[in-house]
């Protein structure tokens, strides 16, 4: 039998591993988070039957958590941990849904009886359903009377379209209405979950697919359920063919398949990646005639009203507050949104928007987030728009700095000179004079820093003096330097005093702002890999999440441009950082040669070892530092909200190739 899954979120490393230990003896499957965002992404990707919470985490405190929780997951049962309890807070966590709350330090005895307790409670309660995203398919013939067909059948059942779009909803719909409704319908992510564990709800262990025929295998316990597994395309090869010959033998005594019904589901293109080896095909033809496309939300827009009614019902049942109204304003503005992350965005608008209102009030249109009300945005926009003829600027006069780089350790330093209108940021070479253009296509390297080169001659570690032309709106420049830009003290704070020493002078010639018109995407959209995106957006903003090492781990950080003042405050001190196996590898390849290890944050054995931070979340400050500076080799300020999920160099670099290669410039 599958084991139950319990998530155990604590900011103490001790307390996640002592429970972890205790309960895996207890023959639970433990999983633990020491931060409230990180927890919730857990959750949302692959829902544990309990969760063992702890009231004061980081990143987000854990009655926000328990909230969160009640209202997405009300089926995960929650027991709420405190070394600082009072009444009050009991209060509230049991309020809020929470099964019990427990003070530190607690009985070990005590804490597993009420695990017990609560996961013997979830057994007993009967699922709630959660039709508010399904009853606005009712208009969708196609969806409807493929609920219909498929919910008087057993055949396994392939679900389609993009995340959020209610694949989930719709395949607990089939279920509800089949004849075997009665059994668990157990959801299994496949890009968060194991190969082995699949394995154990997919498949008779060896053990009793090897037993005599003559002896029955009771896998009753086990066979009785639905199975969906999500995000199949992150399926183990392996167990991709496991399934195929599963589901394709029609010889039920040689079956070791135990699910009674099942339901898969992708937000790929299933086809694409067979064709490239990537996903098994013979899989993938078993399910050519039970299959259902989900439609996107942004193809249905006559939907969405009843979306949003369905949702306004459901939040005032689960509160007990009347239904809110909403006026014809707003809900016009939020049915011509394109909704690019679909229902699941949809409900986290609408939450947002109860959130913050009175109980008593109907949603207007001020309160629409401002990235959705177009309408109120206008004037905003207008503003916004002249900003889409900038004027050019250079400086006044010329001046000076000198340092070192950071990955020959060189001796270096750099001139910056005026250049008149139209010149744009032109790299030279002081020793032999060769110029170099700060375009995308004189990109010759990667590799711990952008290297532009033209001929025989390249400069390297430009991103950080570029971040700051961009931040400062420096079109027209001449910076003449070695073969490396000084590092200074590893950030960009002395390049932002250089750039005010010399005077900004604006030009008489217009400097046009890139307006981003829809999302552009470079590297595989998954948790885990790097990637990175841009999308419209009114303002222009830059957010980077970063997963190292300790001391590391797990940081983010959102920066959005006002004005020069809001990045030299914000990003332009974070330093670059390095761990020492880096600068092992560094010194392999004749690099830091003589480079100054003080000019960077320096890390190893899970601590900072050479300086104090600058901020608590340096690190990715620092990384929005190289991303600004990257992206202004497309020589003019950008309109858009660039997300970048662990990227580096070379993802910022092809992010800006397709840009140039879709033709938006």
């Amino acid at each position: 039998m599958p084991q139950e899954r319990i998530l155990v979120v604590d900011d103490e490393a001790n307390i996640v591993s002592s429970l972890k230990e205790i309960l895996s003896d207890e023959g639970y499957n433990v999983s633990g988070a020491q931060d409230g965002l990180n927890a919730l992404d857990m959750i949302h990707s692959d829902p544990p039957d309990l969760l063992l919470l702890d009231v004061w985490v980081p990143g987000m405190d854990g009655i926000e958590v328990l909230k969160t929780v009640k209202t997405y997951h009300p089926e995960i049962e929650v027991l709420v941990m405190s070394g600082h309890g009072t009444i009050d807070t009991a209060v509230k966590a049991t309020k809020l849904g929470a099964f019990d709350f427990i003070e530190k330090p607690f009985s070990m005895d005590s804490l597993i009886q009420s695990v017990k307790n609560a996961l013997a409670l979830k057994k007993k309660r009967p699922k709630k359903e959660n039709n508010g995203a399904l009853l606005g398919f009712t208009s969708l013939i196609e969806v409807q009377k493929a609920i219909k067909i498929h919910s008087q059948s057993d055949c396994a059942l392939l679900l389609l379209g993009e995340a959020g779009t209610g694949k989930e909803y719709i395949a607990q719909e089939i279920h509800r209405r089949s004849l075997k409704n009665n059994l668990p319908f157990i959801k299994l992510n496949c890009s968060s979950r194991p190969a082995h564990e699949i394995n154990s709800f997919l498949f008779l262990s060896k053990k009793e697919s090897l037993r005599p025929k003559s002896i029955p295998v009771n896998t009753t316990s086990v066979i009785s359920q639905a199975v969906y597994l999500d995000n199949v395309d992150a399926l183990n090869k392996t167990v991709q063919q496991r399934l195929f010959k599963s589901l394709f033998s029609t010889d039920n005594e040689e079956k070791d398949f135990l699910p009674s019904r099942l339901y898969i589901s992708s937000s790929k293109n299933l086809d694409e990646l067979s064709k490239k080896n990537q996903f098994d095909r013979d899989l993938l033809r078993i399910f050519s005639n039970t299959t259902i496309r989900v439609p996107p939300l942004r193809e249905n827009p006559s939907i969405i009203p009843m979306l949003i009614r369905n949702h306004l019902e459901e939040i005032s049942q689960k509160n007990g507050l009347p239904t809110s109204e909403i006026n014809s304003d707003a809900l016009e503005t939020l049915c011509r949104y394109h909704w690019p992350e679909n229902i699941r965005e949809l409900h986290s608008v609408l939450d947002r928007i109860l959130a913050t209102a009175s109980s008593d009030s109907n949603i207007s249109l001020n309160q629409i987030p401002p990235e959705i009300n177009k309408l109120t945005a206008l004037k905003e926009r207008t503003k916004l728009d002249k900003l889409n003829s900038l004027p050019q600027k250079t400086l006044k006069r010329s001046v000076v700095l000198y340092g070192s780089g950071l990955h020959k350790g060189l001796k270096t330093g750099l001139i910056l000179q005026p250049l008149p209108p139209n010149s744009g940021i032109i790299f030279s070479n002081i020793s032999n004079g060769q110029t170099i253009p700060a375009r995308i296509e004189n990109i010759i390297s990667t590799d711990y820093s952008t290297t532009l080169c033209k001929g025989k001659t390249s400069v390297a570690t430009i991103e950080h003096i570029m971040a700051v032309l961009h931040m400062y709106h420096i079109s027209n420049l001449l910076i003449k330097v070695g073969e490396e830009v000084p590092v200074m003290d590893g950030s960009s704070k002395d390049f932002c005093k250089l750039i005010e020493d010399g005077e900004i002078e604006e030009q008489n010639e217009p400097f046009h702002e890139l307006i981003i018109d829809k999302k552009y995407t470079f590297g595989l959209q998954e948790e885990g890999t790097p990637h990175i995106s841009i999308e419209p957006c009114d303002t222009f903003k830059v957010s980077y999440h970063m997963e190292y090492p300790a001391p590391i781990g797990v940081m983010d950080h959102t920066f959005e441009y006002i004005n020069e003042n809001s990045f030299k405050k914000e990003i332009a001190p974070a330093r670059t950082f390095g761990f020492m196996e880096d600068i092992s590898q560094l010194t392999k390849m004749g690099f830091a040669s003589g480079g100054n290890l003080d000019n960077f944050i320096l890390l190893g054995d899970g601590k900072v070892i050479n300086t104090d931070l600058r901020f608590k979340n340096e690190f990715p400050r620092h990384k929005i530092l190289d991303v600004l500076g990257d992206f202004y080799l497309l020589g003019k300020p950008i309109r858009g909200h660039i997300r970048a999920h662990k990227s580096g160099h070379t993802q910022n670099i092809g992010l800006l190739k397709t840009l140039v290669n879709s033709g938006v410039l």
